[in-house]
């Protein structure tokens, strides 16, 4: 496929140098910039220096100072995009979004055109789904294993509109790296109840694939799928898309959080925890996991913060409205956002910072500074012991802070809904 590209002449927003360190940059001329209707899957660097934000609504590519929209009147098989992957060779696999239907919910057996383009570096290939044998528009999730398999969940629906649906189809396709040919697993192929709308993929210490699942996990092996819940009787976990949160400790064991459900891989076996072992109800699910400096793992809910003492029980310390997930610093500190604002606990000290409410994430950059990102009151950042606040008053266009990436080069990226923003450290 020709490579066609719109390149955008961009009006720089601002660009200002704040005390000789570091220089700001917004780009907020064209629509495809503001994230106000954007739901922003992810960002990256890629090989030959450019920045690249997939969005649901398409692909903004930064480079050499201009920015250059990727979508349906260019290289995309549609706007929407339903996931996205880059793989060991450095392709980038861009996968359709939702149908082209009137109502997306509702989805008429496979209808619908999909498919993937798969980005070389140079130029853009399409590659249908019709092609492969099947035709469903949305690809949910794609991964390449360590064997050089490529996985690909399909569904005739939009993404999280599966129990929505008429009639629900979906499939699971795998590209075998040796033979270099597809096969599609549906209905009895599947160990489990709607197991082909994956949620995510994770591979042990032996290599062997898991799929998170509707209703299940499960993995590859010998050609043929394993359901864990059958395979281990003790294991007590489903709703693969509850899962709200995902971790991987410095013991490379993998955790799961899901509403009153908690599950660890520890690259051979699986553990399940649940209310008998101290976890809160169905309606305070994780917001994530964190690891203290001597190995402690700490969840942090709604509720509060759960510490898991490395045999039966989390032990709970009750707090009020928190935010988002906690966060521990190279210096041990604790950071826990919460409704009434920031909290930081640094040994037996704790601040509280009223000024930093509704934190729904915390993130270091490169440079040692320390961002906590507000629902609507903009940025703060920690940096050589000093606050700063970065809003609409203060180099960003917007107060609603929509994403958040460090680069390579250790420049910070912020979207707003009415713009993108760089910060460059000298």
């Amino acid at each position: 496929m020709k490579t066609i590209s719109r390149i955008i002449s961009v009006f720089i927003f601002l660009s200002l140098q704040l005390n000789a360190q570091e220089t700001w940059t917004c780009y907020t001329d064209d629509d495809a910039l503001l994230m106000d209707d954007h739901i922003v899957k992810g960002m990256f660097d890629y090989k030959d220096g450019s920045l690249w934000i997939v969005t649901n609504k398409g692909i903004n590519i930064f480079k050499d100072g201009s920015w250059k929209i990727i979508n349906k009147k260019s290289d995309l098989l549609k706007n929407k995009i339903g996931s996205y992957m880059i793989d060991s060779k450095d392709r980038i696999w861009i996968g359709t979004g939702s149908p082209d239907i009137f109502f997306d919910g509702y989805a008429l057996g496979h209808l619908y055109e999909g498919g993937v383009v798969i980005y070389d570096g140079d130029e853009w290939k399409p590659l249908q789904t019709e092609d492969l044998g099947i035709k469903a528009p949305v690809i949910t999730r794609m991964y390449e294993a360590s064997n050089g398999d490529v996985w690909m969940g399909m569904s005739a629906v939009s993404p999280g509109a599966e129990r929505g649906a008429l009639f629900p189809k979906g499939a699971l396709l795998r590209l075998a790296a040796e033979t270099e040919e597809w096969t599609i697993y549906k209905g009895k192929d599947m160990p489990c109840i709607d197991c082909h709308f994956i949620k995510g993929f994770y591979e042990d210490e032996n290599n062997r694939v898991h799929f998170f699942a509707d209703f299940g996990i499960f993995y590859f092996e010998d050609d043929a799928f394993h359901s864990i819940r059958k395979d281990h009787e003790e294991f007590n976990f489903s709703r693969g898309n509850y899962i709200s949160a995902r971790f991987t400790d410095s013991n490379n064991n993998l955790w799961l959080g899901a509403p009153a459900r908690i599950a660890r891989h520890d690259g051979k076996n699986w553990r399940s925890f649940n209310r008998k072992n101290g976890l809160p109800s169905m309606d305070n699910p994780p917001y994530g996991f964190a690891e203290t400096s001597n190995g402690k793992i700490i969840m942090t809910a709604v509720n509060g913060v759960y510490t898991y003492d490395n045999e039966d029980q989390w032990v709970k310390e009750k707090m009020k409205l928190l935010t988002g997930n906690s966060y521990i610093d190279g210096q041990g500190r604790h950071w826990i956002p919460s409704l009434k604002g920031l909290i930081i606990r640094d040994g037996e000290n704790e601040t509280l910072h009223k000024n930093i409410p509704k934190v729904w994430r915390v993130l270091k950059d490169t440079n040692d500074g320390i961002w906590a990102i507000t629902r609507n009151k903009g940025i703060h950042r920690y940096m050589d012991g000093q606050w700063q606040a970065f809003n609409k008053d203060n180099q960003l266009p917007s107060d609603r802070v929509t994403m958040f990436f460090t680069s390579s080069n250790g420049a910070v990226w912020i979207g707003t809904n009415k713009g993108i923003c760089s910060c460059e450290y000298d």
